[in-house]
């Protein structure tokens, strides 16, 4: 007689199917948002909130009520089973116990019309001004209400994680509630999406937003200015004195000097070009003369 196994589900595989399902919702949140592209600012941030509804709605009920699983969780070989129906069981099953109605139902109503809900109410809350009211208000006990219970479902679903991180059990508090359990869909089958192609597509994202987050910092004009200047030294250009240098060099349509500024060896450029150089290079030099900028002054005539 075979001993049932404990049934184990590589926590791995349960948050990459919720990444996955969260760059899907972005990737068609962005497309469905373009269609107000041609209308007022004002009309796609009233409606949002019902759009972003009406989109999740959309996918629950093409993905976890007809199939019961999301997109992310049919990458990852997963699907939800109903875990108080497995009470007392250890082997590991996918089929012979589905989600119920009921449970399908509770699911969209806590992930779709809650979350709409609550972000109606407390805009609306925001808009009335219940936080700024009288605290014997009941309007402004309703919102420190809120606010409590705010609070402490983030506090439970931090717990939850906790755990789940512990056992591999119930991803979200909401799954922990209904005793939806994500479980193989096929035991001995293997990931769709590797490990490998994971591991590197969050190498390359690491590395982007450290480049996104690096690439403020480098002054890159002035990595420019050395790396010229280096090779072929100091641009010198020839010009009218009522015309500005820099501006010229920016190919502006009008270089004509507007409020001149002199340099220290005597030339005149616009304040705003000067300046704006200056700070970008501390080192800059004069595209007339060649000679290092160090002070400006205002020009009297």
């Amino acid at each position: 007689m075979t001993v049932p196994q404990p049934l184990t589900v590589l926590r791995v595989s349960q948050l990459d199917a919720e990444l996955l399902d969260g760059e899907l919702t972005g990737i068609l949140r962005d497309q469905l948002l373009s269609v107000f592209s041609l209308f007022k600012s004002s009309v796609k941030e009233k409606f949002e909130p019902e759009i972003m509804a009406l989109l999740h709605f959309v996918m629950y009920q093409l993905s976890i009520y007809s199939t019961g699983a999301t997109y992310g969780l049919q990458l990852q070989n997963l699907k939800y089973r109903d875990e108080s129906r497995h009470k007392g069981r250890l082997e590991v099953s996918s089929a012979d116990a589905p989600l119920s109605k009921r449970q399908k139902l509770l699911h969209a109503l806590l992930c779709i019309v809650g979350p709409w809900g609550w972000l109606r109410l407390n805009r609306y809350a925001t808009t009335q001004g219940w936080s700024e009211m009288h605290e014997a208000s009941w309007y402004n006990k309703i919102w420190h209400s809120l606010q409590k219970f705010e609070n402490w479902y983030r506090g439970l679903s931090l717990l939850n994680l906790l755990v789940f991180l512990y056992n591999g059990r119930y991803r979200s508090l909401v799954d922990r509630i209904l005793g939806m359990r994500l479980v193989y869909k096929q035991r001995e089958m293997s990931r769709q999406v590797s490990f490998e192609f994971m591991n590197r597509q969050l190498v390359w994202q690491a590395f982007t937003e450290f480049l996104m987050f690096l690439v403020p910092l480098v002054n890159i004009e002035k990595i420019k200015n050395t790396i010229s200047q280096s090779i072929s030294g100091p641009t010198i250009v020839t010009l009218p004195d009522h015309l500005c240098a820099i501006c010229h060099a920016n190919n502006a349509n009008r270089p004509v000097i507007q409020v001149p500024y002199i340099t220290n060896c005597g030339h005149k450029y616009c304040y705003y070009c000067i300046k704006t150089s200056m700070m970008v290079d501390s080192s800059y030099h004069c595209l007339r003369c060649g000679q290092q900028v160090k002070e400006i002054t205002r020009a009297l005539d």
